[in-house]
C-alpha cells in the first residue's frame, strides 16, 4: 500500500532535444519518493509508456489507451508557458485499482486534461485528499493550443477534497477566485512562482514567501509544490508550515531539468532555515 497515490495521465512532453516523461503524476511520484514516501500511480497511456522503464520503483496501475497524452511546451521571456496538446489518452479508469489501494495517507488528484472522473475522491478513504486544479481549467483549440477555461463542474470534481493547489496563471484573477473555491474545499494554495503563494483557508489569507533561485526549468514546479504540500500537511496538520515546506521544495525543482534537482528532506529543511532567516532580516517586508 503506497503512502501517496497519484491519479492522472503520464505524458510525453516535447523539448528541444526530444521528449521527456511528464504529467503531474510523474512529478508527484518523483517528489514523494525523494521525501521518503512509497508512491503509487494510477494512469492511462499508450504502448509507448512502460512503467518499469519510465517510472522505475513506482507501483503503477495502468490502463492501456490508443495514445499517450503529449504536450509541447513553449516558454516566453516572462516565464509564462504556452502549451499545445498533440495527443490525448483515455480517461482514468478506477476499476483497475485493487480495493487495498483505496486507503492511502495522501490521495493526489492530478489531472492534466480533465481525465479524472467527477467525485473520484469519494471512492477512496484517504487521510488527506489533495488536488491540482490545472487539468480542470483548460480548453484545447483545433491546433492543440491550450487556453485557460472556466471550471465546468467544481462541485463534483472537488467532492471530498481537502486541499487544492493552482497557479496564478490557471485562472484570471486567481486570488479572488480562490476565495470563492473555499465554498468547495477548506484549503486553497495559489502559487506565484518566485514570489511565493497565497494560502487561503476559511480563517483568512496568508502570503507565504518562497526562496527565489536561479531558474533553469520551471516545468513541474507546481506539481512538486502540491505534492510536498500534501505530504507535509498529512504529517503535521499545519497548512502554513506545509506551504513553507512546499515552497522550498519547489525552489529546488526549478534549478534543474525535469526532476534532476529535486531536494530531499535535508535539503528542503536547509532551505526553510535560509528562507526564515531572510524573513527575520526583513528581506520580505
Amino acid at each position: 500500500m503506497p503512502r501517496l497515490l497519484a491519479l492522472g495521465h503520464v505524458t510525453w512532453d516535447r523539448v528541444k532535444d526530444g521528449e521527456v516523461l511528464g504529467g503531474s503524476v510523474s512529478y508527484a511520484a518523483a517528489t514523494a519518493g525523494k521525501l521518503g514516501w512509497e508512491v503509487g500511480v494510477l494512469t492511462t497511456a499508450g504502448a509507448d509508456f512502460e512503467p518499469e522503464r519510465d517510472l522505475p520503483g513506482v507501483s503503477v496501475f495502468l490502463s492501456r489507451s490508443p495514445a499517450t497524452t503529449r504536450f509541447k511546451n513553449i516558454y516566453g521571456s516572462d516565464g509564462v508557458r504556452q502549451q499545445f496538446l498533440t495527443s490525448r489518452a483515455d480517461p482514468i479508469d478506477l476499476t483497475s485499482l485493487p480495493d487495498e489501494w483505496r486507503s492511502p495517507d495522501v490521495l493526489f488528484l492530478a489531472p492534466v486534461a480533465g481525465e479524472v472522473p467527477p467525485r473520484t475522491a469519494l471512492s477512496f478513504e484517504a487521510g488527506v485528499v489533495g488536488a491540482g486544479a490545472q487539468g480542470w481549467l483548460r480548453e484545447f483549440e483545433e491546433d492543440g493550443r491550450v487556453h485557460p477555461a472556466e471550471w465546468k463542474d467544481p462541485r463534483n470534481d472537488l467532492a471530498g477534497v481537502h486541499a487544492l493547489c493552482l497557479s496564478e496563471h490557471d485562472l484570471p484573477d486567481a486570488n479572488r477566485r480562490a476565495a470563492e473555491l473555499l465554498a468547495r474545499v477548506p484549503i486553497v494554495a495559489v502559487t506565484r512562482g518566485w514570489r511565493g503563494l497565497w494560502l487561503h483557508t476559511r480563517e483568512g489569507v496568508r502570503e507565504v514567501p518562497s526562496l527565489p533561485r536561479p531558474e533553469v526549468d520551471p516545468t513541474g514546479a507546481g506539481d512538486v509544490f502540491a505534492t510536498s504540500f500534501f505530504v507535509r500537511y498529512q504529517e503535521t496538520g499545519d497548512a502554513l508550515e506545509a506551504a513553507g515546506f512546499a515552497a522550498c521544495a519547489a525552489s529546488c525543482a526549478v534549478e534543474g531539468l525535469g526532476t534532476s534537482s529535486l531536494g530531499d528532506r535535508e535539503e528542503v529543511g536547509r532551505r526553510m532555515e535560509q528562507r526564515d532567516r531572510l524573513i527575520e532580516e526583513g528581506e520580505w517586508e
